[in-house]
């Protein structure tokens, strides 16, 4: 088994990584933490095609510590991820912590509303 094969078909029983179907990225279901982080950046890595930035979809997530989060913030701002999609606990953590523009545009599932933009959230900072 080649890595991309391994990356894109990972379960260690915490931490779930499945490639999307129609568009290049990874769907993320499980615990992510520190380590699971760097397998996630790995999987991102390995299917991304052209210069667009490969699609996340974490709404299958029931955990995500803080060092993760603050990676996949940065690595959104960097243009390096598009994350399309949040399970409804992390939307709800993302809004009521004010970083829900931070990580771009994305659906929150089982929920039609939009999430306000990056520069919106800027504008509300106290800092």
């Amino acid at each position: 088994m080649d890595v991309t094969t391994f990356l894109l078909n990972y379960d260690d029983g915490a931490l779930r990584i499945t490639s999307l179907t129609g568009v290049p990225g990874v769907r993320v279901e499980g615990q992510l933490d520190y380590r699971g982080v760097i397998t996630v950046m790995g999987a991102l890595t390995a299917t991304r095609k052209d210069d667009k930035p490969p699609s996340l979809d974490l709404s299958g997530l029931w955990f995500i510590d803080v060092q993760s989060l603050r990676t996949l913030e940065i690595a959104s701002q960097r243009g390096l991820v598009n994350i399309t999609a949040v399970s409804p606990w992390l939307g709800r953590l993302l809004e009521r912590t004010h970083w829900d523009g931070m990580l771009g545009r994305y659906a929150v599932e089982g929920q039609r509303r939009a999430v306000r933009s990056r520069t919106q959230c800027e504008r509300l900072s106290p800092l």
